[in-house]
């Protein structure tokens, strides 16, 4: 936990290192049913289907839960606590596992469906933790909190791995792979119960309070009016808001051109002969890019700002769906999802400081709900129409699409006004 500290920043209280770390494995072991969802999705649809077209209906199944579940998940975390939501996220993924291993033991296209339906709701929900990790920190430290608890994730992406290598190595039954895969998953969720019952108290009253738990001098960073009154969230004030909507527009483009190119070249390296091995290796990459580097993203958010790393990110996001269909080679395709893995991190982290630095701890929730209904819509679309496009044309015009749109929301980020990090005028 010494890792996002220099020498002029506050020591970090014992009880916030303890929670930060609970939380931290809590996203390790979570991770893995969307990494498994990434994996295997777009294939499990098409070999049911027998329609490549139909690739992105995962995706935007669990886009369109997510944007279903993401402001409900808010309000209940701004009313009853950030812990509330880790709970109901934990048992809407374990319920979507389940349902999957036994659609595809049985080939049941519509129950895959619905478990692409619940998995969604189930990222929906752990989108919260974000919001945790940023009630646990004053704002000179918020964005390296938030990069700590993601950078656990990266274990995740090497269990997944493990977990098919695993899997292929037993006989169970007449079990299939996929059916196996996902049955096997909830053993890795289980334990997270605990990890979250651990965390205390809950970090919505450790926003309230900060200089309980971090002295004296963060009081002034306290709102005094943080009640959980759902009256004091104005949803055209929070759109009108230019921080929240520079938040909402970059968060939903990388989050939107991530999810429809991953689908996709799970699908298109399947289809040239790479096993889910390799693509599950390959998915990791990804997902290194996306967290592994968080805490030093995180650093350098509250060191250069969230409006230039927000920029940094969209531009690496954009380098990585340019290089990504250059060639079926298997290291390029990696390093262009590596990419763009790490282009959203930049994005990810800087834009739910963000929104935690303009808004107060009694809303935060229902923000970073509005933030993800957004990123969700988006996702929705591009997931459903990228497959349709590619399926006529190819992959690399999609990506080619996706480089271009990613560059549109620096704009609006040049637009901001941040004379100090998380300080905007």
């Amino acid at each position: 936990m010494q890792l996002f500290r220099s020498s002029n920043k506050p020591a970090i209280p014992r009880l916030i290192i303890k929670n930060t770390l609970f939380f931290a494995v809590s996203q390790a072991f979570q991770g893995i049913p969307m990494q498994m969802a990434v994996t295997t999705g777009a294939s499990m649809i098409s070999y049911l289907t027998g329609s490549k077209a139909l690739a992105g209906v995962p995706g935007m199944l669990i886009s369109g839960s997510r944007f279903i579940v993401a402001f409900p998940t808010g309000y209940i975390t701004d009313k009853y606590g950030r812990k509330t939501g880790m709970y109901l996220s934990l048992v809407l993924g374990l319920m979507a596992c389940l349902i999957l291993s036994i659609s595809s033991y049985y080939g049941l296209t519509f129950v895959m469906f619905f478990g692409f339906i619940v998995l969604g709701l189930g990222f929906g929900a752990n989108t919260q933790l974000r919001v945790a990790a940023a009630d646990m920190y004053p704002a000179k430290l918020r964005a390296s909190g938030i990069g700590t608890v993601l950078t656990f994730s990266v274990f995740g992406a090497f269990l997944s791995p493990l977990l098919i290598t695993f899997v292929n190595k037993i006989e169970i039954f007449s079990f299939d792979e996929l059916t196996k895969i996902w049955g096997f998953i909830p053993l890795f969720l289980l334990p997270v119960f605990l990890f979250i019952y651990l965390i205390k108290p809950d970090p919505i009253q450790i926003a309230k309070n900060l200089d309980k738990y971090w002295g004296e001098k963060y009081k002034s960073e306290v709102v005094t009016n943080q009640t959980n009154n759902s009256s004091n969230f104005d949803f055209k004030k929070i759109l009108t808001n230019k921080v929240n909507l520079s938040a909402f527009i970059g968060y939903s483009i990388a989050q939107s051109m991530m999810a429809m190119i991953m689908f996709l070249t799970s699908l298109i390296m399947l289809e040239r002969g790479y096993d889910y091995l390799e693509v599950s290796l390959t998915v990791a990459i990804h997902v290194v890019g996306m967290f592994a580097f968080s805490s030093l993203i995180g650093i350098l958010t509250d060191i250069i700002g969230r409006k230039y790393v927000s920029i940094i990110g969209l531009f690496i996001l954009a380098i990585g769906c340019f290089i990504t269909p250059l060639t079926a080679n298997f290291y390029v395709i990696t390093l262009g999802l590596f990419l763009i893995g790490l282009g959203w991190s930049g994005t990810n982290i800087a834009s739910t400081s963000m929104i935690a630095d303009v808004n107060s701890v009694n809303i935060r929730g229902r923000v970073t709900g509005v933030n993800d209904m957004s990123s969700g819509a988006c996702s929705v679309l591009f997931t459903l129409i990228g497959p349709i496009i590619a399926n006529y044309s190819s992959l690399a015009i999609i990506c080619y699409i996706a480089t271009i749109i990613s560059l549109a929301p620096i704009l609006l980020l040049l637009s901001l006004n941040e004379p100090k990090p998380g300080q905007f005028k």
